[in-house]
């Protein structure tokens, strides 16, 4: 395995911050300039260039990076894995939904608040491509994918994994939305350490926030006065724990079968 300084690891999980943040913000200056804005506003027209950029620069970051790591058997995706996920993820979506507004924390949070009109404003299509398409690859490509598994070189997995969700978090930008995406990002990173599948965290993230979308628009159309939002918490943590205990003792975890020689990205892992 190829070792790196401490300064030098730290940059290697700080670059790609910088390469999203750097491409966000020429995005955004460039629409600024091309629509005469005197401010730059940030709309789903930018995220979905940003996503697309973005996925196209750490998606050749992770085809290099893959070639590095340990190899392990059992990675195929497979459907009851993806499944599960899926159902999980949207559990876990409603259960967090269900918690801000019984506890009304959006009040003591007002930036969420902007959050909620940027995701709710604009076509449904836009909406579901570049929030529940595009944002969820390009986010599991960096932080999973790049972070997770450089981080994993030089700290112990548990730590890789709290860091790396931390940052995650931190590049929303707002902290209501950034605490319940570290929590979130546990959940992906944990879910890519036992399957060595990067598509299911991506399948999971996509789940979540297509689960924001389509739960916002059947709350418009009910009513939130109909709609019995102690009822959702407790149904969804249901289907939240049996999905994760189904996933937990009916699915197989990837397994380590050749440590990756100089130059590898990820060192092996002790399963969750």
């Amino acid at each position: 395995m190829q070792e790196y300084s401490i300064p030098r690891q730290i940059w290697r999980a700080i670059y790609p911050l910088l390469i999203f943040f750097g491409v966000s913000l020429i995005v955004d200056l460039g629409y600024a300039i091309m629509m005469f804005e005197s401010v730059p506003v940030f709309s789903l027209r930018n995220l979905f260039a940003i996503s697309a950029i973005c996925t196209l620069i750490f998606g050749l970051m992770w085809r290099s990076a893959r070639t590095r790591l340990p190899i392990y058997s059992g990675t195929k995706l497979k459907i009851m894995p993806a499944i599960l996920t899926v159902l999980l993820f949207v559990g876990l979506n409603f259960i967090f939904v269900a918690i801000i507004g019984i506890t009304d924390l959006m009040r003591h949070f007002p930036p969420h608040n902007l959050v909620k009109q940027f995701i709710t404003s604009g076509s449904l299509t836009m909406r579901i491509l570049a929030v529940g398409l595009f944002a969820p690859v390009v986010e599991e490509l960096m932080c999973r994918g790049i972070l997770l598994t450089r981080l994993s070189t030089w700290m112990p997995t548990w730590a890789a994994v709290l860091v790396s969700s931390a940052l995650f978090g931190f590049i929303h930008l707002n902290l209501l939305q950034g605490m319940y995406a570290f929590v979130a990002g546990i959940f992906f990173a944990l879910l890519y350490i036992r399957y060595r599948n990067l598509w299911l965290p991506i399948i999971a993230h996509v789940a979540f926030n297509l689960a924001s979308i389509i739960l916002h628009e059947r709350l418009e159309a009910m009513g939130a006065e109909a709609f019995s939002l102690l009822l959702l918490l407790i149904s969804s943590l249901l289907v939240a724990v049996v999905c994760a205990l189904l996933l937990k003792k009916c699915t197989k975890a990837a397994v380590l079968i050749q440590e990756p020689g100089d130059g590898a990205e990820a060192s092996s892992v002790i399963y969750p």
